[in-house]
């Protein structure tokens, strides 16, 4: 029986994985394991973050003088990115940082306090972007930012409920106003669309016997609440195609269910094609991702971009009318340098994509 509460795993295979895998070791390495904050508190003290590829970044955002250029940072996260940005720049640029995590924005604010008068950060989503920038008064912007992971302070927060990793609540909201969290759809999917959602947001091989086995326990032992009882029920049917690897068993069905939760390729979709129509002449759109999911999205609505024939529906769903001619930057997508992984681990997916308006 697996408990919805901390506890060790019944399995010896299950405790040893724990203890000698690379990425338990990892987490147990970071600097600050944060528990949430209380409801309107000023999160302190802030936790450790390395954004990733931000030397790249810079070089494609900031690559030439401009007095009054404003930037977007579309998911600013802790504030590292918006952070370099504002050191790269003149005193009188400024930038916009939108996060739908209230708990990002407060330690957003505390980072990014010495530049006050620069920073304008808001509570807010992706998809959003036009309606964000058209409240600031802002019709077109020099540069655009989106970085797709989930940031250090949701991983390492085991209320949150993001990390298999460790024990906590099974939520993965990132804005937590939202109402479905991942036990909604861990407890109240069938089986065949559990191992739908598992196979198309996971990737995951082995997920219909991941989704049998959720079902399985529903039906036997309740509601599955606890991140560390849906690990587990993972890792039993999933660990032996994964031993000797960093991944942990259940990575892929957790990954699955946060983007479910949280309609990421959706807003990835939507907030993209807001971005690219607001770019002034010589504006640059920068994209970040992380799986082949979201590079996918990226990589597809930059040459439907960059089509001069395209239509905006080429470009997302939910496409407003666009202006300009693009192009891609980058013929293929910036990776981190093998230095880069060696200090941080996490970088080692991440992929970097530039769209250009020319005219």
């Amino acid at each position: 029986m697996i408990m919805n509460r901390p506890v060790k795993a019944h399995y010896l295979f299950y405790r040893f994985y724990r203890v000698t895998s690379p990425w338990m070791k990892a987490l147990e390495e970071e600097n600050v394991i944060m528990q949430d904050p209380p409801n309107n508190a000023v999160p302190n003290p802030i936790p450790h973050h390395s954004p990733v590829l931000v030397g790249e970044v810079l070089s494609a955002l900031v690559y030439r003088p401009d007095d009054k250029a404003v930037y977007l940072d579309c998911t600013v996260g802790m504030g590292g990115h918006a952070d370099a940005i504002l050191q790269a720049t003149s005193p009188t640029c400024s930038v916009v940082g939108i996060d739908r995590d209230e708990e990002a924005i407060a330690f957003a604010g505390l980072k990014l306090n010495p530049f006050q008068d620069r920073i304008k950060l808001v509570h807010g989503s992706f998809k959003r972007i036009s309606e964000i920038a058209n409240h600031l008064g802002l019709s077109e912007v020099n540069g655009i930012l989106v970085d797709c992971g989930v940031s250090s302070m949701q991983l390492t927060s085991s209320e949150r409920g993001f990390s298999c990793a460790l024990s906590g609540p099974l939520d993965m909201r990132m804005d937590r106003s939202l109402s479905r969290t991942a036990a909604d759809i861990v407890n109240t999917l069938r089986e065949e669309d559990l191992a739908n959602l598992i196979y198309r947001y996971g990737e995951e091989r082995a997920s219909r016997k991941v989704a049998a086995a959720i079902v399985r326990y529903r039906e036997n032992e309740g509601p599955i609440i606890r991140t560390d009882c849906l690990s587990e029920i993972v890792s039993r049917v999933v660990y032996r195609r994964l031993k000797g690897k960093r991944i942990h068993p259940a990575t892929k069905t957790f990954q699955a269910l946060r983007i479910a939760v949280n309609d990421e390729l959706g807003e990835l979709e939507e907030g993209l094609a807001g971005a690219i129509s607001l770019l002034a002449v010589g504006g640059r759109l920068a994209v970040i991702s992380f799986h082949s999911l979201e590079d996918r999205i990226v990589k597809q609505c930059f040459r439907a971009a960059a089509k001069p024939s395209v239509s905006t529906g080429g470009i997302g769903a939910f496409a407003p009318p666009r202006r300009g001619r693009f192009i891609n930057l980058y013929k293929k997508p910036v990776i981190p340098t093998d230095e880069e992984i060696a200090r941080n681990g996490r970088a080692r997916s991440a992929k970097l994509r530039v769209l250009e308006r020319v005219e």
